[in-house]
């Protein structure tokens, strides 16, 4: 668990109150991360974080939100889910990452943190043994992120790449 005075501290920079969080966790996968769950996707999406305030601390900062999922009455098999439904909400949950401490204000898509959120939030029951999760959305630049859980308990992160540059260099 963070210490209680990290915790206040970060909260502070993300504009948030203690109620607001579900959960918190230190991350350590090799990079270290605080991670944060929130109650929904808005709250997550509506953070503007003080990322000088973040860099001081020098705290890397996950936060997440479980996508609610369609109603029960309207299930995403039927053709009405099908033809209401937004490319947003077809992800399990949403993330955003912080890393002012090392230079960049908001990552759009980091395998990392996605691991080492995946690794808590499976082993305390927030979320399944598979899900996707989307970071970036509040860049303008949406990644989708595969998260599976195998029969021996590790976590594997994969997505889909889209090339924007391709170069070659001779040394």
């Amino acid at each position: 668990d963070p210490a209680p005075e990290k915790l206040a501290a970060v909260l502070d920079a993300l504009g948030l109150g203690a109620s607001e969080v579900l959960a918190a966790q230190d991350l350590h996968n090799g990079p270290h991360w605080l991670g944060l769950l929130l109650p929904d996707v808005p709250t997550v999406l509506s953070l503007s974080p003080d990322h000088a305030a973040l860099k001081r601390l020098g705290v890397k900062v996950g936060v997440a939100a479980r996508r609610q999922s369609p109603s029960g009455l309207i299930r995403r098999a039927s053709r009405e889910a099908r033809a209401f439904a937004s490319h947003e909400d077809d992800t399990d949950l949403e993330v955003r990452g912080f890393a002012a401490p090392v230079g960049i204000a908001e990552d759009p898509v980091t395998g990392s943190l996605n691991a080492s959120l995946a690794q808590w939030l499976i082993e305390d029951g927030h979320m399944p043994g598979r899900y996707r999760a989307r970071q970036g959305t509040a860049l303008g630049r949406a990644g989708e992120v595969f998260i599976q859980q195998d029969e021996a308990g590790q976590v594997w992160v994969g997505g889909d790449v889209a090339d924007c540059i391709r170069g070659e260099v001779t040394l």
